[in-house]
C-alpha cells in the first residue's frame, strides 16, 4: 500500500516566511497570499534539500520497512526537475544526481519522481531549474509498505498552559484547522488534551472535535504531563502514543502529521521508542538547540549533537545522522512522543512541579529515541530567562530526587556540580544565588513526603524572592559597552591561587587592598574571573534587555554562607544513603495513577462527564 510520508512546505507563518533557507534553497521567492503557491523566475534554481522539505531516506529505512519512495509534485510553466541524493563524504555533503525530466506545462500538472528503492544516500530531494516563469503548487513523497506493515495509531497530544493563553489558542486553532478539519487518515486517530493549569481558559474558545479542555490545579509542567497521560489512557479509543508539547511553541501542524505516519509503520524493534522533536530558536529560527539532550558526569544538561544552524546542508545530514552510544539521553517535553505501553511499565511523571521532570523520566524509561529533521518546534530561547530560583534550585533539587527515586545518573554528581555552582556564585558576590543552592539540597534532605505535598505553586513565588532584580543601565552612572560585557581577560597563575584561595578575597585578605572601580560582568552563566578578581563591587549586565544589577561583596554574608554550605555537606554525608532508600521505596507510589489521581484531586465520578473538572 502507498502512504503519504512528507509534505512538501511552504513559510505560511509569517516569522517563517524570513527564514525561507529552512525550505528551499535560491534567493527568496514570492508566495501567493493564501501560501500554497511558490513563484519560481525563469532561471532561478530552487534546492529543496533542506531542513523541513529534505526526506530523511537513512531514517526511514531505518525505522520503518519503507519498499520504495515517490515524489508527486504539481508545476505550471517550463523547465526541468531533477531527483538528488545528498550522503557526507566524509564530512562534507556529496551530491547524487538520480534523474530529470523536462517539464512543459500550460496549466497545473502532476509529475511523479521515482527514487531508486536501494540507496545509500542520507537525504533525498529534488531541484527545479524553470526555463520559463514557473509556479509550484507542492507536492509530497510517498512510501509503499505491506498491508501487514501497517498498525493502527491512536495520537493523543497533551498539551499543559498556565495563563498563556495567546499561545495555547493559536496552536489549538491551526491544530484544528490543518488535522482535524480534513478528510484524511489522521484526522479520526488524532486527539487533543489541552491541560489548563492557570483555569483562565473556556471550552469555547478551546474545544471541538476531538480536543478536549481539562480545568487543573497549577501543578506544574510535570503534574499537567501526568494529567494529559491519564486523559489519554482514559479515553476512548484509548490511545496508543502521547505526544507532550510546550504551550509556547509555534509548531508546524506538518511535524504532527509525519509523526503520526512514522508511528504508524514503524517496525518493531521500534515500537516502543520514543520520538524526539527538535527545538528551534523562536528568536533565530534556524538555529537548531536540542534534538536529544544528555547529561553529563558533572551534572550538566547538554544537547547531544553540536550541529545547530540549520541553513547548512552538512549539519542537516550530520543532525540526522544516529549517535553512538551516550549516557544519560533523554527526550525533553517540548516535544516528545511516548508510547502508552511506555507509560503503562515505567509508570507516571514524578511530581518535581518543573525542571527535570523530562530528564528523569526519559532516564527512567530507557528508551530507544528516534530522531528526524522536520520533527520539531520552535520555543522562546533560554537566553535572557536566566533567574536563581529556575536554574539553581529547581534543577538541583530534582536531579537528586531522581538520582535516589529512580537510580538514574548514577555516573553524574549532582553535588559536584551544586559544589561548583555555590563556589561561583560567592565569587560572583551572588549570594542569593548561593543561598538557593543550600536551599535546594535542604528540601532534597527533606525526604520524600515533602513532594507528596503540593507545595510546586507555593515555593515558586516564595523563590522568586532570590532572583536578581535588574533595573535599566540608565539608573547606573557606570559605563557599560555591551558588547564586552562577555570579555574575561586571562588570570595569571598567581592571581589565580589569590582569586580561588581567597574566594575572590573573602577571607583572609584586608578589605582595603579591593579595587573601587566597578568591574562589568554578564548575568547569567558566565564566569569572568579576570573582571572580578579583587573587585569591590561588579555591575551584572543583561545585555539583551540592557538591565543590570549591582553587587557588593559581603563578607560576613559570605562566612554565613560557607558555615551553612560546610553543615549541610556534613549532614549530607552522613543521611544520603537513609535518605536515597526512602526515596526509592516511594517510587512506584509517586509515579502510580493512584497518587496522581489523588494529588490532582481527581475522583472516578468526574470522568462520567468527559474528562473535565
Amino acid at each position: 500500500m502507498t502512504k503519504l510520508l512528507q509534505k512538501i512546505l511552504f513559510p505560511k507563518d509569517e516569522k517563517l516566511q524570513a527564514h525561507w533557507g529552512l525550505f528551499y534553497r535560491a534567493p527568496r521567492l514570492a508566495l501567493d497570499a493564501t501560501c500554497t503557491q511558490l513563484h519560481i523566475p525563469s532561471g532561478t534554481a530552487v534546492d529543496f534539500a533542506t531542513y523541513l522539505n529534505g526526506f530523511s531516506i537513512q531514517k526511514w529505512k531505518l525505522y520503518t520497512p519503507l519498499r520504495s519512495v515517490t515524489l508527486r509534485i504539481t508545476l505550471q510553466g517550463r523547465g526541468r526537475i531533477y531527483a538528488i541524493g545528498y550522503h557526507l563524504n566524509p564530512v562534507m555533503p556529496d551530491r547524487h544526481e538520480f534523474s530529470s525530466q523536462e517539464f512543459d506545462f500550460a496549466s497545473p500538472t502532476e509529475i511523479v519522481l521515482d527514487f531508486p528503492t536501494e540507496t545509500s544516500e542520507q537525504l533525498l530531494s529534488f531541484e527545479i531549474l524553470p526555463f520559463s516563469d514557473t509556479v509550484f503548487y507542492g507536492g509530497a513523497f510517498y512510501g509503499d509498505f505491506e498491508e501487514s506493515d501497517v498498525r493502527e495509531v491512536n495520537l493523543c497530544l497533551a498539551t499543559t498552559t498556565c495563563r498563556k493563553e495567546g499561545y495555547i489558542t493559536k496552536n489549538v486553532r491551526l491544530l484544528k484547522e490543518e488535522l482535524l478539519s480534513e478528510a484524511s487518515e489522521i484526522r479520526e486517530h488524532f486527539f487533543v488534551h489541552v491541560v489548563d493549569n492557570g483555569r483562565t481558559l473556556t471550552k469555547e474558545e478551546i474545544e471541538g472535535y476531538h480536543v478536549t479542555l481539562h480545568p487543573n490545579k497549577n501543578v506544574g509542567g510535570s503534574g499537567g504531563f501526568a494529567r494529559g497521560m491519564i486523559e489519554a489512557m482514559r479515553q476512548t479509543p484509548e490511545a496508543t502514543n502521547v505526544l507532550l508539547m510546550d504551550d509556547d511553541v509555534l509548531v508546524l501542524p506538518e511535524s504532527i502529521r509525519r509523526t503520526y505516519t512514522l508511528l504508524s509503520v514503524l517496525k518493531d524493534e521500534w515500537k516502543e521508542a520514543f520520538v524526539s522533536g527538535a527545538m528551534l530558536e523562536f528568536g533565530a529560527m534556524n538555529i537548531q538547540h536540542e534534538d536529544i539532550g544528555t547529561i553529563t558526569e558533572r551534572g550538566d544538561f547538554i544537547p547531544a549533537k553540536h550541529f545547530p544552524d540549520m541553513y547548512w546542508l552538512e549539519n542537516i545530514l550530520n543532525t540526522n545522522n544516529e549517535l553512538a552510544k551516550i549516557n544519560n539521553q533523554y527526550a525533553a517535553w517540548w516535544y516528545c512522543c511516548i508510547p502508552v505501553s511506555q507509560i503503562k511499565k515505567n509508570g507516571l511523571p514524578l511530581p518535581l512541579f518543573i525542571r527535570g521532570d523530562d530528564s528523569e523520566y526519559g532516564l527512567r524509561c530507557r528508551p530507544k529515541i528516534i530522531t528526524m529533521t522536520g520533527f520539531c518546534v520552535w520555543h522562546l530561547g533560554f537566553v535572557g530567562k536566566y533567574n536563581v530560583s529556575m536554574d539553581f534550585y529547581q534543577p538541583i533539587r530534582n536531579m537528586l530526587i531522581a538520582k535516589a527515586t529512580t537510580g538514574v545518573m548514577q555516573n553524574s554528581n549532582i553535588i559536584h556540580r551544586l559544589k561548583r555552582l555555590f563556589c561561583k556564585q560567592l565569587l560572583e558576590y551572588c549570594y542569593n544565588g548561593a543561598e538557593i543552592l543550600l536551599l535546594a539540597l535542604e528540601d532534597y534532605m527533606k525526604g520524600p513526603s515533602f513532594i507528596e505535598q503540593d507545595l510546586g505553586e507555593r515555593l515558586l513565588k516564595e523563590h522568586s524572592a532570590y532572583n536578581e532584580k535588574l533595573k535599566p543601565l540608565s539608573e547606573f552612572d557606570i559605563e557599560v559597552r555591551l558588547e564586552r560585557v562577555y570579555d574575561n581577560p586571562p588570570l595569571k597563575k598567581i592571581r589565580k591561587l589569590f582569586y580561588y584561595g581567597t574566594l575572590n578575597f573573602h577571607l583572609f585578605i584586608p578589605r582595603f587592598m579591593l579595587k573601587k572601580d566597578v568591574g562589568v560582568i554578564g548575568f547569567d552563566w558566565s564566569h569572568q574571573s579576570g573582571i572580578q578578581y579583587r573587585r569591590e563591587k561588579l555591575l551584572a549586565v543583561n545585555p539583551f534587555d540592557r538591565t543590570a544589577a549591582l553587587r557588593v561583596q559581603d563578607r560576613k554574608q559570605c562566612r554565613k554562607l560557607l558555615r551553612r554550605f560546610f553543615w549541610d555537606l556534613l549532614s549530607y554525608k552522613f543521611r544520603h544513603k537513609r535518605i536515597e532508600r526512602a526515596y526509592a521505596a516511594k517510587r512506584d507510589w509517586l509515579t502510580s495513577e493512584e497518587f496522581w489521581l489523588q494529588y490532582l484531586e481527581i475522583t472516578s465520578q468526574m470522568y462520567r462527564g468527559g474528562g473535565n473538572t
